[in-house]
């Protein structure tokens, strides 16, 4: 069975599953389904996606905390505690549209996460193994295998850079060979910067800081406690009511971000993604991003997918590498072979004989 490539960017907001055919995203909430008999009888109980794995079962997506007690983590082990696991199997089930599979996962993490060693080591190789395998699943009450034969993981940006630079036969746009490019890759959580030339990271425009559309929403609920799951859950269900003023000195704490860290850089073209910048476009308020990084700018049509789709990209392409590889492989051993038989029968034949 043919390998499929999928992307999976399991934001802190939203997670994002791209195949090459569709796109799911996810709201990034999970919480254990409470089970009330005639409690409840009489009233509506939210929708969400209920997910069974290892004899656990998780309620997943929007609605899920109203369903029972919402796990509430903002860590980066949070990545790969089961939960999270859950809610990731989940929205690839939804993707592939519960028809299971073998798959080749590429992974986006942010950059965050990745920077140094040590504990973003620990982190990469943990979700690397809780993600690689059969995994026997029931999404909404129907079962289905989830086999994932392949776990690669990057930073997002780069996603968000292979939804721009890959075309659908796997081939670089040819300004992409060798311009420098800007990523901002604007999430929930975490605000995260990329700089790529000639194919290869510029170093010294990676950086990460948690400036994400979680702080704005902390700004607007005017309560710092307030769980992070509840600031999304509101927000999401439009019951979180967030002023221009609050948006746009938030804007203006992420441009300064953008500037300190790429101050002397001026890339040729700077692409912005993410949640973050589907509402600073929404609300008519890119400029001063714009004018942070001192180029042009590329917004993508689908801010929030966008990363999802470029790392399915990247996955494809991968995986088509590595089958040419392996037929080329087998082309020069069966060469090898024909080769070696001829000798043989010449070897073998009888003096005189024509």
């Amino acid at each position: 069975m043919k390998l499929q490539a999928v992307g999976l960017d399991p934001g802190f907001g939203n997670v994002k599953v791209a195949t090459e055919r569709s796109v799911v995203v996810m709201p990034s909430l999970v919480a254990a389904p409470r089970r009330v008999g005639l409690a409840a009888s009489g009233l509506r109980v939210a929708k969400a996606t209920i997910v069974r794995m290892q004899g656990q079962e998780y309620a997943v997506g929007s609605g899920a905390p109203l369903r029972g007690i919402a796990y509430e983590s903002i860590d980066d082990m949070r990545f790969v505690t089961s939960p999270t696991i859950a809610l990731m199997l989940g929205a690839l089930a939804k993707a592939l549209g519960g028809q299971g599979g073998q798959v080749g996962l590429m992974v986006g993490l942010p950059v965050s996460v990745l920077e140094g060693s040590g504990r973003s080591e620990n982190v990469t190789r943990a979700a690397r193994q809780r993600l690689l395998g059969c995994h026997t699943v029931e999404v909404d009450g129907i079962p289905m295998t989830l086999d994932i034969k392949r776990v690669w993981i990057r930073a997002q940006p780069l996603g968000v850079w292979a939804d721009w630079a890959v075309t659908p036969d796997g081939s670089l746009l040819t300004g992409a060979r060798k311009a420098l490019v800007g990523i901002v890759d604007i999430g929930f959580n975490t605000v995260d910067l990329l700089g790529i030339e000639g194919g290869q990271a510029h170093l010294g425009m990676m950086a990460g800081a948690d400036l994400g559309v979680r702080l704005l929403l902390e700004q607007a609920a005017g309560d710092q406690d307030l769980p992070y799951h509840e600031l999304l859950r509101r927000y999401t269900e439009g019951t979180l009511t967030v002023g221009e003023e609050i948006v746009a000195r938030w804007a203006s704490e992420v441009a300064s971000f953008i500037r300190r860290r790429w101050a002397g850089i001026r890339p040729s073209l700077t692409i912005m993604a993410g949640g973050g910048v589907a509402l600073l476009r929404e609300r008519g308020l890119l400029d001063q991003l714009r004018r942070a990084v001192r180029c042009d700018v590329h917004i993508p049509t689908d801010p929030i997918a966008a990363g999802a789709r470029g790392l399915q990209k990247l996955g494809a392409a991968l995986l088509a590498r590595q089958q040419a590889q392996k037929d080329d492989f087998e082309h020069r051993q069966e060469e090898g072979a024909d080769a070696q038989a001829t000798v043989q029968e010449g070897a073998h034949q009888p003096a005189g004989d024509p």
